[in-house]
């Protein structure tokens, strides 16, 4: 009976520890640019994820011009100069981002010159067209449960470190976009198009958020850091709508356990949210918060 009772309390206390995987860094910080190399440095440092030599692919949600729409700049351009600081060989922005953008920035005439050494992939601007040079045709997905087909940016398959910058903001369909949305960000028009109309009824949210959760079986990113200064919470995704500020840059390597906490934190309730529930079922990362180490500064 006493070794019954102790197997039982070492499987629990197993099944406990294997269960907190997930962790999550918050900082608590105004401004874009301090916040996110304080979150970053808080979390471990930019070289945990990148390594001298490497190429780095970055997916930055900046395509929108309404405020709390798209990533603040000044986070945008902490992460290209850590990336370059830790002797990335080259950024890569997965999309084609507007010379307007950064000039939001703060801090744009003072690393006019870093960002000037990010490339782009200018072809994957909206909307995306498909060509044998930028992008690629995947004709089958292994592993996808209802994405049979994607357009994907070639770039994708070249990187050697990727990582998702998204907003937390307000979407129609899915309500919340954040990490696991933001890869839309790296098929073409058509493909997105198919995710929006080949489900059961047109913009189904259950089919749309299985989609968006098939993107990851083709290239999962390494890290995300994730915008919640301030962003939009009604008619996103590209606004105008009621605006949020948080004022805070999360960062972690789970996107499901990330996109719980910032609908939690923006007030849409969890259970509304189909791509927690596709992504967790997916085994894609983890929707329970009690789950999670969040470690907040």
């Amino acid at each position: 009976m006493l070794r019954t009772g102790l197997l039982f309390l070492f499987l629990t206390l197993l099944l406990g520890l294997s269960a907190q995987t997930s962790n999550i860094v918050v900082v608590n910080d105004t401004n874009g640019f301090t916040g996110t190399i304080s979150a970053i440095d808080h979390w471990g440092g930019i070289s945990n994820v990148v390594k001298p030599g490497q190429k780095i692919g970055l997916l930055i949600n900046s395509d929108f011009s309404e405020p709390g729409a798209y990533v603040n700049p000044d986070l945008s351009i902490a992460v290209v100069k850590m990336c370059f600081e830790a002797g990335a060989s080259e950024v890569i922005s997965l999309q084609d981002i507007k010379p307007e953008y950064w000039q939001r920035s703060a801090n744009f005439e003072a690393n006019k010159s870093i960002i000037g050494r990010v490339r782009m992939v200018d072809k994957n601007t909206f909307p995306a067209t498909y060509d044998s040079i930028n992008f690629t045709r995947l004709d089958t997905i292994p592993g996808a449960k209802a994405l049979r087909k994607a357009e994907v940016v070639s770039e994708l398959f070249k990187i050697d470190v990727f990582i998702d910058i998204p907003v937390a903001k307000h979407h129609a369909t899915t309500i919340l976009t954040c990490c696991m949305k933001n890869l839309m960000g790296v098929c073409t028009r058509a493909t997105n198009v198919t995710m929006h109309l080949n489900g059961p009824k047109r913009n189904d949210p259950v089919y749309l958020a299985q989609c968006i959760t098939d993107i990851f079986v083709i290239r999962k990113p390494d890290l995300y850091i994730v915008d919640a200064l301030m962003g939009i919470v009604t008619n996103g995704p590209n606004g105008p709508g009621e605006i949020v500020k948080s004022g805070k840059i999360i960062i972690g390597t789970d996107p499901v356990a990330l996109d719980s906490y910032c609908a939690k934190l923006l007030g849409f309730p969890q259970s509304d949210v189909p791509t927690l529930q596709t992504g967790e079922s997916s085994g894609l990362g983890t929707a329970n918060l009690e789950n999670v180490t969040i470690r907040e500064f």
